[in-house]
């Protein structure tokens, strides 16, 4: 397992990839496409151990150690009756996702979170995760504002919009405050079960049908009627986790009447085909991009400028993101359109919702859209066709 992870630093660089790639060549049965077969072998799977190589050595075939006879596994997922996944175009940049959308997996010393598509604004809802290594990862809600500051430590739960549930440490985090739960450590192969009752303002988590005696009620009271709430994760190194949000049976019942998010996500093809890292990158590099797009994000017109400095070259998104223009470090007080010459003053955003690592996270957003739609563009034909082939932490241990 380690030794994959190994060969997959080696290859960061390109005389490494190469003979790396030979070796395997001299191989008959080439180790990863066995390794790979683990994710096929229901016995082998149930092993936990098994199923992270075999996640690991897939992901690696994927965007790595490319085989010409080996088509990419989004090719080959069958995700059409998925609607409901983690969102790729919505997750820190270094965290390995599936080609299903519903497991995944850091591999890095950061601390990597991800949203899910689905988006909820009222009722009472339901999901689980299914834990396959023991290690630190926060599982639970988060809205829109929750920051995902990869490299600073901040994950689900380390701000007021966010609550998450910690089976490692056996707490429960909300606005980067922790409080001990009287559930045991989380195991390979516990399922962690979230409810959100947002008419009743509680969050219930449970560990193998087990809640918790008390429930979160502060994530909900801070939240706005107007915020959508996702399911989302943070995940440490070499942490593994598979997420069911109703396209199978639930493990368990939470006890009340609930909604799955799968019966109600509606995904776009782009949406579903996870692109390996190397197709993307490959696609936008043929991209052309228009002199007067923004000079941060390089994914819309450049229309809003900032006062008092007057500086311009953004779009709207990055200005409401930001608090201190990027070219001369002035505190931004209002933020005009420049479209045909028609100044138009918005609100100054709240300073909490600004940061560098959010911008560069909204960029990688905005070109991983344009990737995956432009590849689901050109293999759509394929894709309708047979089986619909849809593409560290701030705090240590407590």
């Amino acid at each position: 397992m380690f030794a994959l992870l190994a060969l997959e630093k080696f290859a960061q660089t390109r005389e490494n990839q190469i003979t790396i790639c030979k070796l395997f060549a001299e191989h008959q049965n080439h180790p990863l496409l066995k390794m790979e077969e683990y994710l096929k072998n229901e016995p082998v799977s149930r092993l936990w151990h098994a199923k992270q190589e075999g996640f690991c050595a897939q992901w690696a075939l994927d965007n790595i150690f490319i085989l010409e006879s080996r088509p990419y596994s989004y090719e080959t997922c069958e995700t059409s009756q998925i609607n409901a996944m983690l969102n790729h175009e919505d997750v820190s940049e270094y965290l390995k996702i599936g080609p299903d959308g519903l497991e995944a997996r850091c591999d890095v010393s950061s601390f990597e979170s991800v949203r899910c598509t689905f988006e909820v604004m009222d009722g009472c809802w339901y999901y689980e995760a299914t834990v396959l290594t023991s290690g630190v990862m926060q599982i639970g809600l988060a809205t829109k504002r929750s920051r995902f500051l990869n490299h600073e430590g901040y994950g689900i739960g380390d701000d007021a919009s966010s609550v998450a549930y910690d089976g490692c440490r056996q707490l429960v985090w909300h606005n980067a405050k922790s409080l001990k739960h009287e559930h045991d450590n989380w195991q390979p192969g516990d399922v962690v079960g979230i409810l959100l009752d947002i008419p009743n303002g509680e969050v219930i988590f449970s560990l193998n049908g087990t809640r918790l005696k008390e429930a979160n009620s502060e994530f909900l009271s801070n939240r706005q009627p107007s915020e959508g709430v996702f399911a989302a994760a943070s995940f440490m190194s070499f942490q593994q986790c598979r997420f069911n949000f109703g396209a199978t049976r639930f493990k368990h019942n939470p006890g009340r009447a609930f909604r799955c998010f799968n019966d109600f996500g509606n995904l776009t093809t782009a949406q579903r085909t996870i692109v390996p890292r190397r197709l993307r990158l490959e696609q936008l590099e043929k991209e052309h991009i228009p002199d007067d797009y923004c000079t941060i994000c390089f994914a819309a017109p450049a229309t809003t400028a900032l006062s008092p400095c007057n500086h311009d070259g953004f779009c709207s998104d990055c200005c409401n993101m930001m608090d201190h223009c990027p070219l001369c470090r002035g505190v931004i007080e209002e933020r005009y359109s420049q479209i045909n010459n028609n100044k138009f003053l918005e609100t100054v955003k709240s300073p909490s919702n600004s940061s560098v690592s959010g911008l560069v996270r909204i960029n990688s957003q905005r070109k991983s859209i344009r990737a995956a739609s432009a590849i689901a563009a050109s293999t759509g034909s394929q894709i309708q066709n047979g089986a619909n082939r849809e593409i560290s932490r701030r705090h240590t241990q407590v």
